[in-house]
């Protein structure tokens, strides 16, 4: 054989080796090692909360989303936590034990084994395009649970379905995950006119709901019969576009509104928009506006930091989980590769109990590394927490349900054992109000 074909014969060999061992290894990356192996899109909607399976079938529903903990979740890489596990064999003994059983029952189950995590964007829930609702909204003033809008606005709600407010929230609270009570107290609120979620804490939604409301002026009490409508008929906060910004020339103040973390084009135009006019205006006061923004893109907050005056800010470090195995990122300075406005000025930031995932992290990055003042109350998660979401439905009563595969370290380490404290603590309300005094005592 010549030493041509010789040469031949080895490069064909190494092909077929390297070839072999590409598609070993994407095979095993594919089923071991991706976390969005398994994952979906979008949801379809869930088995209606009354639906009747077998126990079996929604104790097979509960080890699948119990499964995609133990391949996914940072905190079960060595196996489920003790409280998970033990709440987690309670619920699959009950269900598997029962002859029948509704997907309320499977939902209520499922989101108490969830719960012993302590990771807020690990949950799950009934998931339905539409439905029917309170024609109220509710939110807490203090300890009592306030209608807002409406025929009752400023009424305190006592007792919803003849079960006092108190003793619903304990029940809310044991079955949703959560990591500060403020955001539970926050989703329990926005939640409880809802028909799913009443069912959730026990009221039965086949009638009319009856509601004990007291009168603040004068401490009367009515029960109220009130109907669930169709969303359509029922108070709504309507759609509003997801950011906006003012300036006030002659206060020397901008204000930028950011009611979801979107990063998109659209975002980054308006930054730089409102960085034009707060340059051409001669302001030399920034407010960012984040409450009531659940969260989204964490990227809006780096994209922010371009128009500040900084060479480099600290980022945090997380860990991954990709199957077996654990990537850790070490916190690092990331260059500021800064926009063409560069503000000089006062940057403040104000927060609620509901700025949550994405808008908590956007204000925990400034604060810790020192671009900004924060005004409100504790956003509603950990800056050091769980988070980058896996979407999966269970395979019967097909409930939605999100797992996290990451764990975030804030960028200053030595207060990750801490929530976000504003560095001035006021009621969201009126964080806007104390800003604009500080920003005038100055």
């Amino acid at each position: 054989m010549s030493m041509k074909k010789k040469w031949i014969k080895h490069i064909r060999i190494f092909l077929c080796i390297f070839v072999i061992c590409a598609i070993a290894l994407y095979c095993a990356w594919r089923i071991w090692l991706d976390p969005y192996r398994g994952t979906v899109s979008s949801f379809e909607q869930s088995e209606q909360l009354d639906a009747v399976l077998t126990g079996m079938q929604t104790a097979e529903d509960l080890k699948y989303l119990v499964d995609r903990l133990r391949e996914r979740h940072p905190a079960c890489i060595s196996g489920l936590p003790a409280a998970v596990q033990e709440a987690y064999e309670k619920e699959y003994a009950k269900l598997s034990e029962s002859a029948e059983v509704t997907v309320l029952s499977l939902w209520q189950s499922a989101s108490r084994v969830l719960a012993c995590l302590d990771d807020a964007h690990t949950t799950v829930r009934a998931y339905y395009e539409n439905t029917k609702t309170l024609p109220l909204l509710f939110s807490w003033e203090g300890q009592r649970l306030i209608c807002s809008g409406g025929e009752y606005d400023g009424y305190t709600a006592n007792k919803i379905g003849g079960v006092s407010v108190d003793q619903l929230y304990e029940r809310f609270q044991e079955q949703y995950s959560y990591e500060l009570d403020a955001w539970t107290r926050h989703a329990f609120a926005t939640r409880i006119n809802r028909s799913d979620y009443l069912a959730f804490v026990g009221i039965d939604t086949g009638q009319e709901v009856e509601i004990s409301l007291g009168r603040q002026s004068d401490e009367s009490l009515i029960n109220k019969a009130f109907t669930l409508q169709e969303n359509e008929t029922a108070i709504s906060v309507g759609t509003e576009p997801f950011y906006d910004f003012s300036i006030d020339r002659a206060s020397g103040i901008g204000i930028f509104t950011l009611r979801q973390c979107i990063y998109d084009k659209t975002y980054k135009t308006a930054l730089n928009n409102f960085f034009k006019s707060v340059r051409d205006e001669g302001v030399y006061n920034v407010i960012v506006d984040l409450r009531g923004n659940s969260g989204g893109n964490s990227l809006v907050a780096d994209e922010f930091i371009r128009y500040l005056p900084v060479e480099d800010y600290k980022l945090g470090s997380s860990n991954v989980r990709f199957g077996p195995f654990i990537w850790k990122n070490q916190p690092r300075q990331q260059k500021n590769q800064q926009a063409e406005y560069v503000f000089s000025g006062d940057v403040y930031v104000l927060t609620g109990t509901d700025s949550f995932s994405a808008a908590m992290d956007f204000a925990t990055l400034l604060s810790d590394n020192g671009l900004c003042t924060v005004v409100g109350e504790i956003p509603g998660n950990m800056p050091s927490s769980y988070g980058d979401i896996l979407y999966f439905q269970t395979p019967n009563a097909l409930l939605a349900f999100t797992v996290s595969y990451k764990y975030f370290i804030r960028p200053d380490a030595t207060k990750s054992d801490l929530p976000l404290l504003p560095d001035l603590q006021v009621p969201a309300r009126d964080a806007m109000e104390e800003t604009l005094r500080l920003i005038h005592r100055k």
